[in-house]
C-alpha cells in the first residue's frame, strides 16, 4: 500500500515537474521500499529465502539510485563489487536473522572483504566525485526529503491513531 503511495506521488511529483527523476532512479526506490518492507515483515522469521530477496532488492534499489546520482569513470568497473556486497550482505542479514548459523557470517565476510578488495584495486571511485555528487543530491532532493518526512509524520499519526 505505502509502495503504491509512494510511487503515485514520485510520478506525480515528476510530471509536474518538482522533482527530475529517471525511470531507473523510480525503480530503484521502489526497490528500496520493497526490500525494507520485506525485512521488516519477514525478520525473527527465520524465512531465508524471503529474507535474503528483501535485503537484496533494497540494496539494488540503492544502487540504482547512486548510480543515477554519482558520477562514476566506469560504472561498469562497479558491477562486479556491487554484485559480491549486496550477496554478502544479504548472507549477513541472514546471520543476523539466525546467529547460530555460523556458514552465513563466514560467506558475508568473505563476499563483502572481496568487494572492498576488488573497489579499491579498480579503482573507480575518487573523493572529489564523492563529494561533488553528495552535493548534487542534496540541491536535487531535499524538496522529497521534505514531502517523505511529511508523509512520515502523518502515517505515523494515523498509525497511533488506529491503536
Amino acid at each position: 500500500m505505502y509502495l503504491l503511495i509512494f510511487l503515485a506521488l514520485s510520478v506525480a511529483l515528476k510530471l509536474l515537474g518538482i522533482i527530475n527523476v529517471e525511470s531507473t532512479e523510480l525503480l530503484g526506490y521502489a526497490m528500496i521500499f520493497y526490500g525494507i518492507n520485506l525485512v521488516y515483515t519477514f525478520f525473527g522469521k527465520h524465512r531465508h529465502g524471503i529474507l535474503f530477496t528483501g535485503t537484496a532488492l533494497f540494496l539494488i534499489g540503492l544502487l540504482l539510485f547512486i548510480t543515477n546520482n554519482f558520477e562514476f569513470i566506469n560504472e561498469r568497473a562497479i558491477i562486479f563489487p556491487s554484485i559480491l556486497l549486496i550477496v554478502g550482505i544479504s548472507f549477513l542479514m541472514l546471520f543476523f536473522d539466525d546467529t547460530a548459523r555460523k556458514n552465513f557470517l563466514l560467506i558475508s565476510v568473505t563476499l563483502i572483504l572481496s568487494a572492498v578488495t576488488v573497489t579499491v584495486l579498480i579503482g573507480s571511485i575518487t573523493v572529489t566525485l564523492f563529494i561533488n555528487s553528495i552535493t548534487k543530491i542534496i540541491v536535487k532532493y531535499w524538496p522529497v526529503a521534505l514531502i517523505t518526512i511529511g508523509l512520515i509524520i502523518i502515517l505515523h499519526r494515523d498509525n497511533k491513531k488506529s491503536s
